[in-house]
């Protein structure tokens, strides 16, 4: 689901909100278009040793406690009285909040202190379902355990903690998602006119869009070698946007903004052991989203023996990227949903499809990213020197 871009200021209210487990909706239908499915362990390729990346995890995964979050909790709310929300998928709703520190205990015989002004805007994922909180859960530990490794600031969304009490993961609020602005970008080119010469390039231009890639890249290159996870779930919906203060800056960014992994529900460990079979069971209900998910993964709507790998997040940013140069989110455009799905099983053809669209100019003629053989697929270091090069 995309969402609109936001200003990251308070929301007053009239009076003091009701506690955040009181106002989650119970009734709520989840949307259908994501399709789930169970799936147990197999086995998956080690994770690679790079000789480039020095950095190494810098806590066990096995005794990462889980990130609480202790401060209280306040919905905003519009001019309707209407709880704000980010957005929502299968299992959670995203709502916007913010957090109220909670006073200090003073000692018997000493004045109170000057009460202390602290609130932040805050996105709080909550479950939209009761089999919900187990997924939740899961994702905040590996948030927790992410958000331990050297350098996650500049990769995935700040986490604050799990609340417990509402089984609900608290961030910092982002502006917009990549989603939100590929379809801003594609508005934009089509009021352009048009012209041979930009014809070819991404819709956003080839610096910003090159700017883009690269930061991509590097990204999923921390999580495979640095942070030892795959994704699970790559796509433009779950990068999220943060500006760039240029204020100062003497060389300013082509695309200025840091894009922010989220959305780890689907997240599995790479063992260090490539005998070792994947924990599948945080990623038990995870959701897989055509055209961006790798189609061996789509194999899992009829067989139960699969899991996601470094070369399955591979193709997903690869097709987020194509979706980011056309400025379609689609990808195969003016297909109904079963044609979709189809093209998105057959998806080593995925550049041939996109180049036969509407913006089909603007897609490269190969891509060793989403060549049918996972095995063959180019592994995140030199795909990280490809896209400096």
């Amino acid at each position: 689901m995309t969402n609109s871009p936001f200003q990251l200021s308070l929301q007053t209210t009239q009076g003091r909100s009701p506690p955040l487990s009181a106002q989650i909706p119970s009734s709520l239908t989840p949307p259908v278009t994501p399709i789930a499915k169970e799936r147990p362990p197999i086995s998956t390729p080690s994770r690679p040793k790079d000789s480039k990346t020095e950095q190494t995890p810098s806590i066990s995964k096995e005794n990462a406690g889980t990130l609480q979050f202790t401060d209280d909790l306040e919905i905003c709310h519009d001019d309707n009285n209407r709880s704000e929300e980010f957005g929502r998928g299968v299992w959670s709703i995203v709502y916007k909040a913010r957090s109220l520190q909670r006073a200090q205990p003073t000692l018997p015989g000493t004045p109170p202190s000057s009460p202390v002004s602290k609130s932040q805007v805050l996105a709080v994922k909550a479950p939209l379902r009761r089999d919900a909180r187990p997924v939740l859960s899961a994702e905040a530990i590996t948030l927790t355990r992410l958000t331990r490794t050297q350098g996650h600031e500049q990769y995935i969304v700040p986490f604050h903690g799990y609340h417990a009490e509402l089984g609900a993961l608290v961030m910092t609020a982002i502006p917009t998602s990549l989603a939100t602005y590929i379809e801003e970008q594609a508005k934009l080119a089509r009021t352009r006119q048009p012209i041979t010469p930009t014809m070819f390039d991404p819709v956003q231009g080839p610096a910003s869009y090159q700017d883009l890639a690269r930061k991509l890249i590097a990204g999923l290159n921390w999580l495979h070698q640095v942070a030892g996870v795959v994704h699970g779930d790559i796509k433009p919906h779950n990068i999220l946007l943060r500006p760039i203060d240029t204020d100062g800056l003497s060389d300013v960014p082509a695309f200025p903004y840091e894009p922010l992994f989220a959305d780890f529900s689907a997240t599995v460990d790479i063992p260090a052991n490539a005998d070792a079979p994947v924990d599948t069971t945080r990623a038990s209900m995870s959701s897989f989203t055509p055209p961006f998910t790798a189609p061996e993964m789509l194999a899992s709507l009829t067989s139960s023996e699969i899991a996601p790998t470094p070369a399955s997040d591979i193709f997903s940013l690869a097709a987020t990227l194509l979706a980011a140069a056309t400025g379609d989110l689609l990808l195969y455009p003016n297909m109904n949903h079963r044609l979709r799905l189809e093209m998105a099983r057959a998806g080593h053809q995925i550049i041939d499809f996109t180049r036969s669209g509407v913006s089909g100019s603007r897609v490269p003629r190969n891509g060793p990213a989403v060549v049918k053989d996972p095995a063959q697929r180019i592994a995140t270091p030199d795909w990280v020197e490809l896209a400096s090069a």
